[in-house]
């Protein structure tokens, strides 16, 4: 009996230390903001204050406008050939939800899709555009169409790209690997440890899941969405936000009348295919393209022809 203790009390000491051991060397602290900003705040980048929010922004090109919502893991940098491809035909908006990017933290710590709907009309506003276009990907999808049910007379064309929002959607589906970043999120002892320990190769394992091809994922993609999860308050604030929920208002887009564009990846691991024909048959005025050999992100995979056929939608309707 006495063996079995000094046993069972060996492995709880082996266990224990192991934990530490990893802990320590997963442990990750904050990057501060400045330091960030010495290599993603770019010459087109401004911060602009938006209900105690220091939004992080970028403004490029002329023409009519048009708002670019990224979504959730990501920041403004996933628009980036958009906006260089857009530039001469629209003034493109991108911006880092609070939470996200640059941004950092909300200091009342909202990050609803009803919030930040709410907050990017208060941006539109405040750079005084009386009509925009929107585009969003994935949780930015949701966002936009939920401006656009918020204001459907200041928005003229609606584009969603691999949108979340149906109702009791499939969150995401299983890969090979079997790892779901959503199950860590959503686990309340792996959750407070993400706050600290964040392993780069999670952050890899889960951008080769929302990339079909993986020939165009590298090394410093996965450096900036590294970087900028780790930026000052942004795990905590991603933590809080899985805990907030709103709802998805899927059933309203039936009565939305503006000219929709649906956008989605063959191959997204995260929001399958058969969400974009749902969006397709709820939305009266809505158009769908659906591109083979393609994931998660086509604007990242794919951005000329996407942005081309976002340019072509807009310019026609």
């Amino acid at each position: 009996m006495q063996k079995t203790l000094k046993i069972i009390t060996y492995i709880i000491i082996v266990t224990i230390a192991l934990i530490i051991v990893v802990l320590a060397f997963f442990y990750k602290s904050d990057i501060p903001t400045t330091v960030n900003e010495e290599k993603y705040f770019t010459e087109e980048s401004r911060y602009i204050t938006v209900d105690q929010n220091k939004l992080h922004i970028r403004i490029t090109g002329q023409g009519p406008a048009l708002l670019l919502i990224h979504g959730s893991f990501s920041s403004l940098h996933t628009w980036e050939v958009w906006q260089r491809n857009l530039e001469n035909d629209f003034t493109t908006i991108s911006v880092d939800l609070p939470g996200h990017g640059l941004t950092g933290a909300n200091p009342q710590n909202l990050y609803t899709t009803d919030y930040y709907s709410d907050l990017l009309w208060k941006l539109v506003d405040q750079l005084n555009y009386e009509s925009i276009s929107i585009a969003g990907n994935s949780m930015g999808g949701q966002v936009a169409y939920k401006m656009a049910l918020m204001n459907p007379n200041k928005v003229k064309q609606l584009i969603l790209l691999n949108s979340s929002g149906v109702r009791n959607q499939k969150r995401v589906i299983k890969t090979n690997d079997g790892f779901s970043v959503f199950d860590l999120i959503n686990n309340p002892i792996s959750a407070q440890l993400m706050k600290k320990v964040t392993p780069k190769f999670l952050v890899k394992m889960s951008l080769k899941q929302v990339y079909y091809d993986h020939s165009k994922f590298n090394e410093s993609k996965l450096e900036r969405y590294y970087d900028l999860l780790l930026n000052e308050g942004n795990r905590e604030a991603t933590m809080v936000r899985f805990q907030q929920k709103s709802d998805s208002r899927f059933e309203e887009l039936s009565n939305l009348e503006i000219p929709t564009l649906i956008i989605w990846g063959e191959h997204d691991n995260w929001i399958p295919v058969e969400n974009a024909y749902k969006f397709n048959k709820i939305i009266p005025n809505s158009t769908l393209k659906i591109y083979e050999n393609t994931g998660h992100v086509p604007m990242e995979e794919i951005p000329l022809e996407t942005s081309q056929l976002a340019k072509e939608f807009i310019l026609n309707h």
